[in-house]
Formats: structure tokens, C-alpha cells, sequence
């Protein structure tokens, strides 16, 4: 369900981001909110170019305190409306870790011959993400490269399902 449907919306959203707030806590939570937002849901096609702009001033506000979750919240939505957001909302313990200011987690991949690689695994990664990222470490840079890779998700019942 889109939130924010008009710019109505944008104008209490700006006043409950930077307005007459002064609790930084209080701020602070409502940009990981915002962050969470971004991450899993999109905005209606009304509202992202509000958003967009609010997001771009926020990240070029000199000294403003909360410019890196700003420009997370901005590389957020924009993926969001590029791969649809995730399916599967947070669970318990990673809404508890987005709120406490973790966005990001090592995730283990194994690699054939028995490799262990750690990738560190953002809120809005994708399985294109993962393989770009291990195709550069294996020094394959090249487009056609990518295409001959996947992702398969090994389950605790050792179950393989292809991701990408």
C-alpha cells in the first residue's frame, strides 16, 4: 500500500524530520522509520518526486546531523521503485536492528570447492548485488560474466532454491 500519497504528506513529513523537533532521539527514530519505509515499501508515482526532493536536500544540507541516513533513505526508495522492494517484510529481530541503527548484516556464501566468502548484506540488496560483487572480487568484470553466475539459497533442511 503506497504511503504518502500527496504533497500534503511531504509537508508533515518534512516538519516531523527537521521542523520544530528538537529531541534528537525522537528525529533519529523517525529517520530509521523513514529508512525501514524506503526499504520495503513504494511511494505512489504522485508522491516520489516530493520525496526525492526532500531526500536530495536532506543528504546536501551542509552540517545537517542526519545527512548518511538521508542519502540511505534516497538509495533506498530508488531501488525500491527499480526492483519493486522486498516480498518478504522484516522479522522481529531485524526491525529491532534496523531501529537500533543496523542496516546491514554478513551474510555467508559458499563457493564451489568448499569456499566460505562473507558479503556484507544491505536492507535493499538484491541477488544482482551479490553476484556483481563476487564476480569483481574473482576479477570478472565483464557484463557477460554476470549472466553465467546464480544464487542458490540453502535452507537448514539443505534444500537448494535458485534466487537469481
Amino acid at each position: 500500500k503506497p504511503f504518502l500519497r500527496n504533497g500534503n504528506g511531504e509537508k508533515r513529513l518534512k516538519f516531523q524530520m527537521i521542523g520544530s523537533n528538537h529531541h534528537q532521539d525522537s528525529c533519529q527514530r523517525g529517520w530509521r522509520l523513514m529508512y525501514i519505509l524506503t526499504s520495503f515499501h513504494r511511494c505512489s508515482d504522485v508522491m516520489k518526486p516530493f520525496l526525492l526532493t526532500f531526500l536530495q536536500d536532506a543528504c546536501a544540507s551542509p552540517g545537517l546531523q542526519y545527512q548518511g541516513i538521508a542519502k540511505a533513505c534516497e538509495q533506498n526508495l530508488r531501488r525500491t521503485f527499480q526492483y519493486g522492494g522486498r516480498v518478504q517484510y522484516p522479522n522481529n529481530m531485524e526491525l529491532k536492528a534496523m531501529m537500533a541503527g543496523r542496516s546491514s548484516k554478513r551474510q555467508l556464501f559458499l563457493l564451489p570447492g568448499g569456499i566460505e566468502r562473507h558479503l556484507k548484506i544491505k536492507t535493499c540488496s538484491v541477488a544482482l548485488d551479490v553476484i556483481e560483487e563476487l564476480c569483481f572480487e574473482m576479477g570478472l568484470q565483464r557484463m557477460e560474466a554476470l549472466d553465467e553466475h546464480a544464487v542458490f539459497l540453502v535452507t537448514h533442511k539443505g534444500n537448494k532454491d535458485l534466487l537469481f
